[in-house]
């Protein structure tokens, strides 16, 4: 079988809106779906009415999402798991890897510091609940939510100078905590190689008994 729009060169996959063959270069995959350009151009020009529950570009599947349990996982569980429960993972991921990161940041700072990353903790909550519950009603109305972190990488990016100064804090908290361990292990080590030593001296130097 030959692609439609080049005869010439053998089609893989066939449009499933029109029922075309089509080659690699010809398809377009839209959600799963494979589509000629024809097709997509006019499935991208076609209103959306919103009673349909699929419409190929920018909708997709309708999935019902709880609002009780979404409360729930939002207040009860750490930020992040809202939006696994939306099924967006790597979302939730980045989410929660930057609530333990204050965490880190509160335990391990000192002041004014601590009092900076405490204020930033609630306001970094509930971000994350009115984005869970902005994002369940995108997910309802039909539109398709990417499960990525661009958002999180531009804010960073927009913010190069605050996310610098972070990492240098916990760089440094990093450093003084494996000095801290290592000064730890020389201070209980150094009692028993002394120890060590001075058996090995006196079993060394130690006279053979008399015949």
């Amino acid at each position: 079988m030959q692609c439609r729009t080049h005869p010439t060169t053998p089609a893989y996959n066939n449009c499933n809106q029109c029922g075309d063959w089509l080659c690699e270069e010809c398809t377009v995959d839209v959600q799963g779906r494979k589509l000629c350009r024809g097709c997509l151009n006019k499935l991208a020009n076609e209103p959306y009415n919103g009673t349909s529950t699929h419409h190929p570009v920018v909708h997709g599947p309708i999935r019902q999402i709880s609002k009780g349990a979404l409360l729930i996982f939002s207040l009860f569980f750490p930020p992040g798991v809202n939006y696994m429960f939306m099924g967006l993972i790597k979302r939730g991921l980045a989410a929660m890897c930057g609530f333990f990161l204050l965490i880190y940041l509160i335990g391990m700072s000192s002041w004014p510091l601590t009092l900076l990353f405490g204020l930033a903790m609630p306001i970094y909550v509930l971000t994350c609940i009115f984005d869970g519950f902005n994002i369940r009603r995108r997910i309802l109305s039909g539109e398709v939510v990417g499960d990525n972190i661009d958002g999180a990488i531009d804010f960073v990016r927009r913010n190069r100078v605050i996310a610098l100064i972070i990492l240098v804090i916990v760089g440094f908290n990093v450093l003084f905590s494996f000095l801290g361990v290592l000064f730890g292990l020389v201070r209980w080590l150094m009692p028993l190689l002394i120890v060590v030593a001075g058996l090995y001296l006196l079993l060394r130097n130690r006279k053979p008994p008399e015949a």
